[in-house]
Formats: C-alpha cells, structure tokens, sequence
C-alpha cells in the first residue's frame, strides 16, 4: 500500500471531522471512519480485494456530509465525486480513482445498489459490521437516543442487528459469524436458566426477594432479579462445585446479598453491611443453623468488588465470583445504569462499565478467572472498537 497516501488522507479527513463545520461531530471519525479500517482490511484479505483501494474508499466514504450537512442525504453520490477530486490531486491512477469512487457510490445498505467488484463489497459490508461489533454505541443509541426502556431496549436491538446483518454479503456473514452471536448475546444479557430450587427455605427466600424486587419502593426494578439474582443463583452454583464450597450456603447468600438495597435505596452505599446483617435476621427466625447463618452473613458482607475485605472461606469467594460473573453477563443492566439512570455521556458511560467489568476481574480467584476468561476476553473485544 501506498502509506504516505493513507497518511495524507487519513490526516485530511479526520481534519475534516475536527473542524466546526462537521455538525455530526468529531465522533464519527472516532468511533466510525477509524475503526471501519481494519475491519474492511480484514475482509479485503479474505476476499481478495485491493487492500489500498479499500482503505481510500471507507477513508472517504463519508467525508461529504462531514464538509457539508446538506450533502449527508446524496452523501455517496457526492462522495464519489469528492473522491475523484481529491484523489487526482495526488495524481492517483485514474482507473483506481475510478473503483475508490465506485465503491464509496455502492456502500449503501439503504440504497441497495448493485455491486460489481469484491472492494466495494468490502467497504459495504464494513460499513454495516462497524455497527454491529460496536456493542457499546448499541446500547448508548437505544437508551439514550432512542430513549427505550429496559425491556424495549433489548428487542429494538435485536431487530438493528439482524437489520444490519441481513445487508452485509454471504462471505463476510461466514467471516463475521462468531462476532456476530456474540454480539447478539451481549445485547441481550443473561440467557441462564433459572435455578429449580428444592429446599423450603431456598424457595421461601427466593419467594421474599422477588416480592421485595417487584414492589414500588424497589429503585432498581424487577429486572434486578430477572437480570442479575436468578442468573446469578445458576452462576453461584456452579462455582461452587469448583471452589469446594457448601452450594447451599452460596445460594442461599446470593438470593440475599442485595435484598437491603432493594428494600431501602438509602442502604444502597454499605448494603453488604446491611445485607449481612438483615440475612442474620432472616435465618434465624427461619432456624437455620448459627455457623451457616455466619457463613452466610460473612459471604455478604466481603462480596462487593468495589470494597477491598479479605475473603477467609471458599463460600465467601464463590458469592464474589458470581457477582462478578452475573456483572459481565448482563451489559444490558449495566449500560442502562450509566445512560438512562445516571444520564452519562457516550464515552463516559463507555468507560465507567468497562472499569466496573475491570474491577470485577481483578478481584476474581484465578479458578473463576480460568473458568470464565474466554467470555471476558469477549466481552473486553467489544471496547476495543
């Protein structure tokens, strides 16, 4: 590739995307024109496309409507030309100038016009893939944009993917695919199934939290148990077979450990001081046995990532564990925290949800971090963009 070339070019139009005339904000260099580069050189390689030409193409792709708002409706058909203007000015081949503006023409999805050559497939397809693989916009453009619910976030999402899916071409579908459902799953949280439980206690514990998750008094809405409590009990179980540690002593702490919070927001700072005490409270008067009270107890109050306590049982790290791992599963409850609840910027709530999966990781024991590492190294993926 022509280096130098790239270079200039890729200085002219992020220049471009700098200047007050941009209206659509300096933000779509940033976290689309830039990012679609090495997505589109990834396809280029597999497809056997003219790497260079690919690079021009989605480097200029959108540079009309980010000099001039009025052309953002014509974007590809002025952009053609700007391409050829620009292009020529460096004394670029004319035949290459030529398929540069041919695929800047075709790479709308909404326009569905014909492609001839593997290089506007690619800067098409890209065009599409950079909207699917960044997770964090996603969620910030359901919540915060669109201004949908919980509930209605989750399936306006699913039918945006599936919208961009359905334009992008067989063969960067079969490339894309894995990223694809891993997307997907993100965008729609935890998909366990819930936990059959088989002891009185458990099922009247689980019976109370869920009555305290579905009253008006409850900030966080039901969804806290749907989204985090009942995939967490599947969560916890699980870790405890490879902690070694008592699984009904985990799971009765995970239906617990946030129940303070629920019943009183106020309690919400130090709700695992709280919780630990209101779970003594709680299995005693249900005379269950004063050292697994304690066990209990003691889960709750060490199990938040964010407040540095030593964990002195196996029981203790489990409920930490599952917490974390329920916190990396359930980005839908956690992006709808930072921009709906908390009314963050885009890279503000960007950051502040990948420092809390950060922290989360960082806390974990190294059996959970090996049991979980290809999941959060997925995860992470999605902030790289």
């Amino acid at each position: 590739m022509d280096t130098a070339l790239i270079t200039a070019i890729s200085k002219l139009v992020e220049h471009a995307c700098a200047s007050e005339q941009n209206k659509i904000g300096y933000e779509i260099w940033k976290y689309h024109i830039k990012p679609m580069v090495p997505l589109a050189q990834e396809l280029a390689g597999v497809q056997k496309a003219d790497e260079e030409i690919v690079t021009l193409a989605v480097l200029l792709h959108d540079l009309a409507g980010i000099e001039d708002f009025s052309q953002r409706k014509l974007h590809h058909s002025f952009g053609a030309q700007r391409a050829r203007e620009i292009l020529a000015g460096y004394q670029y081949p004319i035949d290459k100038i030529e398929l540069v503006a041919q695929c800047i023409f075709n790479h709308r999805a909404d326009l569905n016009l014909p492609k001839q050559s593997p290089e506007e497939y690619c800067v098409a397809d890209a065009d599409m893939l950079i909207n699917i693989v960044d997770i964090p916009s996603l969620f910030y453009d359901s919540y915060h944009q669109e201004h949908l619910g919980f509930a209605e976030g989750k399936t306006w999402r699913q039918s945006t993917l599936e919208l961009y899916w359905g334009h992008v071409s067989m063969i960067s579908q079969a490339q894309f695919l894995d990223r694809f459902n891993l997307v997907k799953r993100l965008s729609l949280g935890n998909d366990r199934e819930p936990y059959s439980f088989t002891s009185d206690l458990e099922r009247t514990l689980a019976d109370l939290v869920k009555k305290a998750c579905l009253s008006e008094k409850n900030a966080y809405g039901y969804g806290i148990w749907e989204n985090h409590i009942a995939p967490m009990v599947t969560i916890a179980n699980e870790l405890a077979q490879l902690h070694s540690a008592d699984a009904e002593v985990v799971r009765i702490a995970t239906l617990l450990h946030d129940l303070s919070s629920i019943e009183d927001y106020s309690k919400a700072k130090e709700h695992h001081i709280h919780g630990a005490q209101r779970a003594r409270g709680l299995l005693r008067e249900a005379g269950y046995p004063v050292k697994k009270t304690e066990l209990v107890a003691q889960c709750i109050l060490h199990h938040r990532a964010s407040v540095l306590m030593q964990k002195l049982t196996a029981e203790e790290q489990c409920l930490a564990d599952a917490d974390a791992v329920a916190h990396m599963g359930d980005l839908p409850s956690l992006f709808f925290v930072a921009y709906d609840k908390q009314g963050m910027t885009f890279e503000e709530g960007q950051r502040w949800v990948k420092q809390k999966l950060e922290r989360d990781w960082q806390k974990m024991s190294e059996i959970a971090k090996h049991r979980y590492a290809e999941q959060y190294a997925g995860i992470m993926s999605c902030f790289s963009i």
